[in-house]
């Protein structure tokens, strides 16, 4: 026959591990490298004749929080998600939402207006519209030949 765990054994382990949240609270959270996939920083885009669209879910994430900015060939997304506060009587079973600083860099995929970009952030939903542009630079035109004499 095994040896049973006691109540006040599995009080002691859940005490041990409500310190630890409260320890592993203290610590930054490790910010990704621009381009890979932070936890909980989701995206999906769609691309239309006349625009780009991105979908990012932020919950949690204030207007405050948040800086947008968009170059020729890339978006990028960044700010911050506030931890909520553990407190001393709480007992923490699982902390698996994400927080901290965050950083994303989305390529783009064709070339965009960056002069007539929309952003929207609405119950934890970022949206933004970037309208396509037609490039001229590589594009084949037709180069009109006088004749002289």
């Amino acid at each position: 026959m095994g040896r049973t765990t006691s109540d006040d054994e599995i009080r002691q382990l859940l005490k041990q591990l409500s310190q630890l949240a409260r320890a592993l609270e203290r610590q930054p959270q490790r910010t990704d490298e621009v381009g890979t996939i932070p936890a909980g920083l989701r995206v999906d885009a769609y691309l239309t004749d006349e625009e780009l669209v991105f979908f990012i879910d932020l919950p949690g994430v204030e207007r405050d929080q948040l800086k947008i900015s968009a170059s020729r060939d890339a978006l990028i997304i960044e700010g911050t998600r506030a931890r909520q506060e553990i407190k001393p009587e709480q007992t923490y079973l699982m902390a698996e939402r994400p927080f901290g600083p965050f950083k994303r860099s989305l390529d783009l995929a064709v070339p965009v207006d960056t002069r007539n970009v929309e952003a929207s952030l609405k119950n934890g939903l970022l949206i933004i519209r970037l309208p396509r542009m037609v490039e001229r630079r590589g594009q084949l035109r037709e180069i009109p030949l006088r004749v002289t004499e």
